[in-house]
């Protein structure tokens, strides 16, 4: 609660299903706390700890953030109606909390950064082999969907939702993992979004086949596609969400514990 009560000058932005990523406006009350003589570039620490370089563009119009934002938009999986809280810390770097459309923050576990450092400093990435690391993955969506924000408790299905959320809070894994809450676009188009940070460091780069099995050991194979910029549980997924009776607000874990093969552990809301 405390870095949410602090003096730092932030501004909130909501991003809506549909928004634009080629670009995003600081608002203009806000041009006030940056540097009259405005350098090239931002930096954008996201919620996992790493950073993303972004350039500024002052326009008639106002000063926006160009060049990065789309990876870091693509590389956060936004555009699902977002609220997003920059924390400005100085020398036009800002610390960016993502809260989720239920009004929770998402939390990325350290692991995240250290993970993505390991492959960029060695050139390579792992190809659909599971690496173990102490804590597992936690991805970049609601992975904690009752944190308290801004003095508020999340208010949807609160009740039955707390006690789902301190079950998935408690699993670990010497595996990778990464969690999220079904959308609606996961059991109504039948896409499943699997986060970019994720997939770069421990899925195959390129379209496959990943087998999907649930807690009672019934396995659904599925399409996974990677465009680079995308990357999505397709073909098999219908399947794998109307057997197992996903619903929206449900808790998913998904774990890699063989290579193009992923458990997958169920919190319904009810």
């Amino acid at each position: 609660m405390d870095e949410f009560l602090d003096n730092r000058p932030s501004f909130f932005k909501i991003i809506f299903e549909g928004h634009t990523t080629e670009s995003m406006r600081i608002p203009p009350k806000f041009v006030k706390h940056l540097p009259i003589e405005l350098p090239d570039q931002a930096i954008l620490k996201g919620p996992s700890g790493e950073k993303w370089h972004v350039k500024l563009c002052k326009t008639e119009d106002g000063i926006y953030l160009k060049d990065g934002w789309q990876q870091f938009f693509r590389d956060h999986s936004l555009g699902d109606n977002e609220w997003l809280l920059f924390r400005y810390n100085g020398d036009l770097c800002f610390n960016v909390h993502i809260f989720g459309k239920n009004g929770c923050e998402r939390v990325d576990a350290s692991s995240t950064k250290a993970n993505h450092e390991t492959a960029s400093s060695s050139g390579k990435r792992p190809r659909g082999r599971p690496r173990k690391t102490p804590h597992g993955f936690v991805p970049l969506h609601e992975s904690n969907p009752c944190k308290v924000i801004l003095g508020q408790q999340c208010n949807s299905i609160e009740t039955n939702r707390s006690k789902i959320c301190k079950v998935a809070d408690s699993f670990t894994s010497d595996f990778p993992y990464f969690k999220c809450c079904i959308s609606k676009s996961s059991v109504v188009e039948f896409l499943q979004t699997v986060p970019t940070i994720f997939a770069r460091n421990h899925l195959p780069q390129r379209n496959t086949k990943i087998i999907l099995r649930n807690s009672e050991d019934k396995s659904w194979e599925m399409n996974y596609i990677n465009n680079g910029r995308n990357h999505k549980f397709s073909g098999g997924w219908r399947d794998f969400a109307r057997d197992n009776k996903l619903k929206v607000g449900d808790i998913c874990i998904f774990e890699l514990v063989a290579e193009n093969e992923m458990r997958v552990h169920i919190f319904p809301v009810g």
